[in-house]
C-alpha cells in the first residue's frame, strides 16, 4: 500500500532519481529544495516519511530535522548524505532520525530503509497503543483492591474489639501482623497506582493532536490549581500565582502546556513540607519576545545527579517505583512550543523550574495554529 513520502533535497538530479523510484513502487511522493520548504510542506500536507538532506539552503537539514521532531515526533525521518557527510549523518541519528541514505543510492538498499522506517514506526505506535490499554486495565483491576484493603482493616478491628479481654491480649500479636499486611498492600496499590498514571498521561500526551490557538497561562493555571487543591489541602502545601494576570495571551496547544504544568507542580507536592509553597510565576522577557514561567518549590531540593540528569535520556526519579514520564512530558510540551526549560535546585533549598515560551510562534508554526 502507497504512503506520503516528502523528499527535501536542493539537487534536483536527486529529488527526480529518488521520486521516480518511490513513485516507481507506488507512493505519493512530494518535494521541497530546502529544509524552510519541507516544514511548509509538512504543514499543508502530513507526510507517513520524510527524506531529509542534511546540506540545504535557507534552513540546514539538522535544524529542520530537530523541528520536525519537535512538531510531528512520531514522524520517520531518512537522512540523505553525501560520502563526505557521514559524520553530519551520524548527528542526525542522535537528534531522532530513524536512518540514513547516502547518495548516490541503491534501488535495493532505499527498499530496506523503507520497509525498516515504517516498521519501527508502525511498532512505536502500537507499544502507545498497548500501554494505553494496560494502563486502563490495571486502574480497573486495582479498584476492587484498593476497596477490599479498606473492608478488610475495617472488619479486622471489629472483630478484634469484640474479643474477650484475655483473648485480645493473646490476638495482640496477630492483629499486628494484619495492619502491617495491611499496610503492605496499601503501599503497593498506591505505587501501582502512581505508575500507571504516569503511563496514563504519556499516552495522553503522545496520542493527542497538537492544536494551537490564542492562550491564557493564567487560566491553565487556574485550572491546574483546581485538579490539584485537594491534594495541596491535604499535605497544608499552599499554591501561590504571581504575575500571571499581566501575560499576554500566545499561540500555544492548551492542553500540552496544561499538562506540563500540571506534572511540575504535583511532582512537588511529595518535596515540601507541611506549611510549605509552591509558586507559579509570570513575566516578560527584557525584548518582550517570551514569557517566562517559574515554578518554584519551598522543598527539599535535588541532589545534583538527579537534577543533571532531568531532561534526558538518563533521567533519574525520586519517587519510589517512578518512571520519570512526567519529566518527558513537561519537555516534550516544552519542546513543542519552541520553548526552552531549565532546573536550578539546591538541597536544603527548594527547586526551580524556568520555562521560556514564545509569544510569537515561527512563521510555519503560525501557519498551522491557523488551519487547526
Amino acid at each position: 500500500m502507497g504512503i506520503r513520502i516528502l523528499v527535501a533535497d536542493d539537487e534536483p538530479d536527486i529529488v527526480l532519481s529518488l521520486s521516480d523510484r518511490l513513485s516507481w513502487l507506488g507512493h505519493d511522493v512530494t518535494s521541497a529544495d530546502d529544509g524552510q520548504a519541507a516544514l511548509t510542506a509538512l504543514e499543508s500536507q502530513p507526510a507517513d516519511l520524510v527524506f531529509l538532506d542534511m546540506e540545504m539552503p535557507r534552513m540546514s537539514g539538522i535544524e529542520a530535522l530537530k523541528q520536525i521532531r519537535r512538531r510531528w515526533p512520531d514522524l520517520p525521518v531518512i537522512i540523505l548524505t553525501a560520502h563526505g557527510t557521514i559524520g553530519l549523518a551520524v548527528e542526525a541519528m542522535k537528534e531522532g532520525a530513524a536512518d540514513f541514505l547516502t547518495k548516490p543510492f541503491e534501488s535495493g538498499h532505499l527498499d530496506s530503509i523503507i520497509a525498516k522506517a515504517l516498521e519501527r514506526n508502525g511498532l512505536k505506535s502500537e507499544i502507545t497503543r498497548l500501554l494505553g490499554e494496560i494502563s486502563h486495565d490495571v486502574k480497573n483491576l486495582l479498584m476492587p483492591l484498593v476497596t477490599g484493603t479498606d473492608l478488610l482493616a475495617g472488619e479486622l478491628d471489629e472483630l478484634f474489639k469484640k474479643l474477650p479481654e484475655i483473648e485480645a491480649v493473646r490476638a495482640q500479636a496477630s492483629h499486628q501482623v494484619c495492619d502491617e499486611v495491611i499496610q503492605m498492600l496499601r503501599n503497593t496499590s498506591e505505587r501501582i497506582q502512581g505508575r500507571m498514571k504516569g503511563i496514563a498521561d504519556y499516552v495522553a500526551a503522545t496520542r493527542a493532536p497538537q492544536r494551537f490557538e490564542s492562550c491564557h497561562l493564567v487560566k491553565v493555571a487556574d485550572s491546574v490549581a483546581t485538579s490539584l487543591q485537594v491534594l495541596l489541602d491535604q499535605k497544608q502545601i499552599a499554591l501561590r500565582m504571581e504575575g500571571l494576570d499581566n501575560l499576554p495571551p500566545i499561540m500555544a496547544d492548551e492542553q500540552r502546556l496544561y499538562s506540563a504544568l500540571y506534572n511540575l507542580v504535583h511532582n512537588a507536592v511529595p518535596e515540601v513540607p507541611p506549611r510549605g509553597s509552591i509558586t507559579i510565576r509570570g513575566s516578560l522577557d527584557t525584548a518582550g519576545r517570551s514569557i517566562v514561567l517559574t515554578v518554584q518549590d519551598t522543598g527539599r531540593g535535588m541532589p545534583p545527579a538527579i537534577r543533571d540528569s532531568l531532561f534526558t535520556t538518563r533521567v533519574l526519579s525520586r519517587k519510589a517505583g517512578g518512571t520519570g514520564l512526567g519529566t518527558k512530558i513537561v519537555k516534550d510540551a516544552v519542546d513543542a512550543h519552541g520553548g526552552q526549560i531549565s532546573v536550578e535546585s539546591q538541597e536544603g533549598k527548594g527547586t526551580t523550574f524556568v520555562i521560556r515560551l514564545p509569544i510569537h510562534l515561527s512563521p510555519v508554526s503560525e501557519k498551522s495554529a491557523g488551519s487547526v
